[in-house]
C-alpha cells in the first residue's frame, strides 16, 4: 500500500461509511428545497440527474465492496458537471474525489497521473504554443485561522500526445505537505473542464508539473492549496496562446 494512502484510507472503510446521515440528508434538502438545487454562478436549476447521482453515490457507500470502476465512474460523471454548484453538492464532489484517490490512485501513484478526458467524443482540441509558469497564493490571515495555501505550476506543451500528465515535484514536505497533493490535482482537473465549458475548448497534450510552493503549519488546509493551485491555473491561462492541435495533423 503506497503510504500516503494511509492519511485518508481510514475515513472511507466499510465501517466509516456506514453513516449515511449526512447524505441522505443532502438528498432530501435537494428534493424539498429549490434554492438547494441553484448553480450559484448562473442561478439556473440543477438537472434532475444531480439527485439521481447522489442516490448513486449512496448505493455504493452501503456497498461492502463496491467496484472500484463504478467508484471511477461515479467520478467521471462528476467531473463533467458545471463547476461551482453550492455547498451541500460541492460536498459530495469532494467525498467522491477523496475515495476515486483512495480506491484507485494511491496505491499505484507515483507522483503522476495521465488524464485521458476527450477519449470517446470530438472535441476542439488545443494544446498550449509554449511553456508557462504560473504562482497562486491564497493567503488571508485571521485573528484564529487563516489561510495559506501557495503553488507554483509549470505547463509545457507536449504536441505528440493526446493526453495530459500533471505531475508532482514538491520532494520536501516542508514546502509542501504531500496530503495536499489530490486537492491541488483536483483543482488542475477542475480548472481544464471548466473551461472547456465555459469556451468548448477542450485542452490537452500538456505536462502541468508542481515544482514549488510554500507551506503553513498552522494556517494551511486542503481549501487553501485547492484555491492556489485554480489561481495559478487561471492565471497560466489569462497568459496563454493556444493552438489546435489539427494544426500539427497536417
Amino acid at each position: 500500500m503506497n503510504s500516503k494512502k494511509l492519511s485518508n484510507i481510514q475515513y472511507y472503510t466499510y465501517e466509516a461509511r456506514k453513516d449515511v446521515r449526512w447524505l441522505h440528508r443532502t438528498i432530501e434538502l435537494l428534493n424539498q428545497q429549490p434554492e438547494q438545487r441553484i448553480y450559484e454562478d448562473t442561478g439556473e436549476l440543477f438537472i434532475k440527474e444531480t439527485i439521481e447521482v447522489a442516490r448513486k453515490l449512496l448505493e455504493l457507500i452501503e456497498q461492502e465492496q463496491p467496484k472500484l470502476k463504478d467508484i471511477r465512474d461515479l467520478y467521471n460523471l462528476l467531473k463533467f458537471y458545471k463547476s461551482v454548484r453550492n455547498y451541500k453538492w460541492d460536498h459530495i464532489c469532494k467525498y467522491v474525489e477523496n475515495w476515486h484517490w483512495v480506491a484507485n490512485i494511491w496505491d499505484n501513484f507515483e507522483d503522476r497521473i495521465e488524464l485521458d478526458l476527450w477519449n470517446k467524443v470530438e472535441y476542439n482540441l488545443y494544446s498550449i504554443s509554449q511553456p508557462l509558469i504560473a504562482e497562486g497564493k491564497y493567503i488571508r490571515f485571521a485573528t484564529s485561522v487563516g489561510s495559506y495555501g501557495h503553488v507554483w505550476l509549470q505547463i509545457e506543451p507536449m504536441i505528440e500526445y493526446r493526453t495530459t500528465q500533471i505531475i508532482w515535484r514538491v520532494h520536501d514536505d516542508s514546502i509542501i505537505p504531500f496530503y495536499y497533493i489530490p486537492a491541488i490535482f483536483e483543482a488542475i482537473i477542475d480548472g481544464i473542464i471548466d473551461y472547456f465549458h465555459k469556451t468548448n475548448i477542450s485542452l490537452t497534450s500538456m505536462i502541468i508539473s508542481i515544482d514549488n510552493g510554500s507551506y503553513h503549519d498552522v494556517d494551511s488546509r486542503e481549501i487553501d492549496y485547492r484555491m492556489a493551485a485554480t489561481i495559478a491555473w487561471r492565471k497560466a491561462l489569462a497568459s496563454a496562446k493556444l493552438v489546435p492541435l489539427q494544426a500539427y495533423e497536417k
